[in-house]
C-alpha cells in the first residue's frame, strides 16, 4: 500500500511536468515517486512512495533543480511530519531556579560547544507568572540528544534535562470530524455532530443515548472516541511516522563526546541551505 505521508513540494519553478520527470529520472532515478501535481498556482507536490525518497528529495531535490537552472522559492513537508522533525530538537529543564536569568543558561551551552537557537522559560497559563521550566531548542538531534545526556551545567549548578515528547494522539477536526486536518484548514465547513452524525453541534443534539452513531466508522461510540477503530487506525499511523521519520525514536546506547568532530561533524553548505528552505508557515 502506497502512504499518502511522504511528500514535499517545491513552489516557483518555471518548468513543465514532463521536465520536472525527467530531471528527476536522469538524477534520482533510485527514488520512487508515484506520483507528480502541478497547482493552478504553479505549486509541484511529489509523492514519495518511501521513507527513504522522501529524504533523498527533501536533501538533494533543490540542489538539482538549481544546477540546472531553477530556482525553488520554498519547500513544504506535511505538517505531521514537521511537527516530529521539530520536537525532536526541543529539550526541557525543570525545577530550575526562577533567579537565573536566560541568558546565563544560554552561556552555559555555548560554553560546551552546544548549538542553541533558543532559550525561554515558560510562564504560567495567565502569562505573568514565570514558572522553573526551561524550554531549549537546539539547531539539530544530535545536539539536543547530547544536551539529555549531559544536563545543563550552570557553573557549580547542575539540573537534569528532559526530551520533549512526541505528540502520538491524531490530529481531528472538530468541525467535520475526520483526521489529519484542524477546523482552520477544514474544506468542507460543514459542522457534523460527533453523537449522531447530522449537521448540527453536539451540544444541540437531541437523539437518544442508544442512537449514538460514529459518523467515522458507524459505530455505537462517539465520533471522538478514542476506542474507534478509525481512531486507532490513525494512531498506529502516527506511531509509525513518528519511528520513520525521527531520528531519536531509537535511544543512543553511547554519550557522544561534545568535542568530538567525528561525534559532530561540520554541516555540509547543501543542508545548510536546504533548512533555510524549510517553510514554518505550514504548521498548526
Amino acid at each position: 500500500m502506497i502512504s499518502t505521508w511522504e511528500w514535499s513540494f517545491t513552489k516557483g519553478v518555471k518548468i513543465s511536468k514532463l521536465q520536472l520527470n525527467d530531471l528527476l529520472k536522469e538524477h534520482l532515478n533510485d527514488v520512487k515517486i508515484h506520483d507528480i501535481q502541478l497547482s493552478r498556482s504553479g505549486s509541484f507536490t511529489l509523492y514519495a512512495s518511501d521513507v527513504n525518497s522522501f529524504n533523498r528529495l527533501l536533501n538533494e531535490f533543490t540542489i538539482i533543480l538549481a544546477a540546472n537552472g531553477q530556482q525553488a522559492e520554498k519547500i513544504f513537508v506535511p505538517r505531521s511530519i514537521q511537527r516530529i522533525k521539530d520536537t525532536e530538537i526541543v529539550a526541557f529543564v525543570k525545577r530550575a531556579d526562577l533567579e537565573i536569568p536566560d541568558n546565563r543558561i544560554t552561556e552555559a551551552l555555548t560554553k560546551v560547544g552546544l548549538d542553541v537557537i533558543s532559550v525561554i522559560r515558560l510562564t504560567r497559563k495567565d502569562g505573568n507568572a514565570p514558572t522553573s521550566t526551561i524550554k531549549i531548542t537546539f539547531k539539530d538531534a544530535n545536539n539536543r540528544n547530547t544536551f539529555i545526556h549531559t544536563g545543563l551545567q550552570v557553573d557549580s549548578m547542575h539540573f537534569n534535562a528532559e526530551a520533549a515528547s512526541q505528540n502520538k494522539k491524531p490530529v481531528q477536526c472538530y468541525i467535520c470530524l475526520q483526521y489529519n486536518h484542524v477546523a482552520k484548514y477544514c474544506k468542507t465547513k460543514q459542522q457534523i455532530c460527533a453523537k449522531c452524525g447530522d449537521n448540527h453541534r453536539i451540544e444541540q443534539c437531541t437523539a437518544a443515548n442508544d442512537a449514538i452513531k460514529c459518523n467515522n466508522c458507524k459505530g455505537k461510540h462517539l465520533a471522538t472516541a478514542n476506542d474507534c477503530p478509525n481512531f486507532l487506525e490513525q494512531e498506529k499511523r502516527m506511531l509509525n511516522l513518528i519511528n520513520q521519520y525521527s531520528s531519536t525514536s531509537s535511544p543512543t546506547t553511547t554519550t557522544p563526546i561534545i568535542h568530538d568532530s567525528n561525534e559532530f561533524p561540520s554541516l555540509p553548505n547543501m543542508y545548510q541551505r536546504q533548512q533555510g528552505l524549510l517553510h514554518n508557515d505550514i504548521l498548526d
